[in-house]
């Protein structure tokens, strides 16, 4: 994307975003540092990353990547952002149409078990939400097409 700088100046940024759902090979972050090289290598611009880890593992937190051999060594460090660290109250209040997004991620994780009748209960709940929200139909249709 093209950015203004608060100098005026416009800058390229890339934005790497990785989501993932479950800890699978646990190679999350060797693989944000491949990407990163290989945008880097192809673009050379400016590049920020950030993993949204949408599993159910509390402890599982990728943040950076690292390796050394003989003297030479790499860090690479990534943001991350774990969705069950929001909170659903905190995300109901937030007014940013992309906090339904994380909300209705954050209720896939926490009711993973559940049926198909509380799947749709917690479906009309979210509809509830945008129209509490006063979304307009293109914008509740936009959230529920990107899930």
């Amino acid at each position: 994307m093209k950015v203004f700088l608060k100098d005026g100046r416009e800058q390229f940024v890339l934005c790497h975003v990785e989501i993932q759902s479950n800890k699978g090979r646990g190679d999350l972050a060797e693989r944000m540092f491949r990407y990163f090289y290989r945008i880097w290598d192809r673009y050379k611009v400016p590049i920020t990353a950030i993993a949204i880890l949408a599993d159910e593992n509390k402890g599982y937190r990728p943040v950076v990547y690292s390796q050394e051999f003989m003297g030479t060594s790499l860090r690479y460090d990534f943001n991350s952002y774990k969705i069950l660290d929001q909170e659903e109250s905190e995300l109901r209040a937030n007014e940013n149409p992309f906090s339904v997004i994380v909300l209705t991620a954050l209720l896939a994780v926490v009711n993973k078990k559940v049926t198909d009748e509380g799947l749709k209960e917690i479906k009309h709940d979210l509809y509830d939400e945008m129209m509490k929200r006063k979304m307009d139909k293109d914008t509740r249709q936009g959230l529920y097409d990107y899930h």
